[in-house]
């Protein structure tokens, strides 16, 4: 199952804001080898600010982030505190040094009880957060003006690189908050429900309001290949091009 959580003892950094006082947490996912720009870019971006984060790891990432999360909530009772915000982390995250209280800044301006910061997909030119029309339909398309004029807009799901939560709101939320399902064939194909996606759902079913900080963006680390094309200039490939072309490079790499 991994690392038991550490929670206890630490204590919550306190920040203030433009809406006054919070208390912060940081839950960070990690793999037992990870990303070095990662490890180099999260110290300068919440040692400053006093912020500990506890670690999760684990095969299970589902279990593991929703034990951390549960024991940072239930730890959050005195009601004379200021309100308590989890921020959370994945190993493959950068970020600006002063990305932190810049987010707290929106969020706690907001009336929003999760607020993600704006990152890309990896592989594909996506962001990593979707949005629904007033029918419900997924929207394929939003205008740029949107993402402009909001400090913070409404999203169904987005991700936990780098995503403030508001305590209290994890607390109107029933367990699992993760638990992934097959599709309707038992299938782990295109239809499935994946761990994080599912605790979007929950959230989504009890009124807890999520959106994406477009003010603050965060870098989504990833891996490229890079040939020799036909006249000596880099040519890129994802790995994931590599292997689905039966471990073959691009068609106008150097020969």
């Amino acid at each position: 199952m991994g690392a038991a959580s550490p929670v206890a003892g630490i204590t919550p950094a306190v920040l203030n804001t433009g809406s006054g006082p919070v208390r912060v947490m940081c839950a960070m996912s990690v793999p037992r080898l990870g990303w070095q720009d990662h490890m180099f870019c999260w110290p300068r971006g919440l040692i400053p600010y006093g912020i500990s984060p506890v670690r999760l790891e684990g095969a299970f990432w589902g279990q593991c982030r929703e034990r951390v999360l549960t024991d940072m909530v239930e730890m959050d009772t005195d009601p004379k505190a200021p309100p308590l915000w989890i921020l959370t982390l994945d190993y493959d995250t950068i970020f600006e040094q002063d990305a932190v209280p810049r987010m707290l800044t929106y969020a706690t301006a907001s009336d929003y009880d999760i607020v993600a910061a704006l990152q890309m997909k990896r592989r594909v030119e996506e962001p990593l957060f979707t949005m629904k029309s007033e029918d419900g339909d997924r929207l394929a398309a939003v205008p740029r003006d949107h993402f402009v004029y909001h400090n913070v807009i409404q999203a169904n799901t987005a991700h936990f690189g780098f995503t403030m939560i508001r305590a209290e709101a994890l607390k109107r939320m029933p367990h699992p908050w993760f638990l992934g399902k097959p599709d309707k064939d038992g299938q782990r194909g295109p239809e499935r429900i994946d761990d994080d996606i599912h605790f979007w759902q929950v959230a989504q079913g009890h009124d807890i309001k999520t959106g994406v900080c477009t003010r603050v963006c965060i870098g989504h680390a990833e891996v490229w290949f890079k040939w020799p094309d036909q006249n000596m200039k880099g040519l890129v490939q994802h790995p994931g091009d590599f292997w689905e072309n039966g471990g073959r490079p691009p068609e106008n790499v150097w020969q």
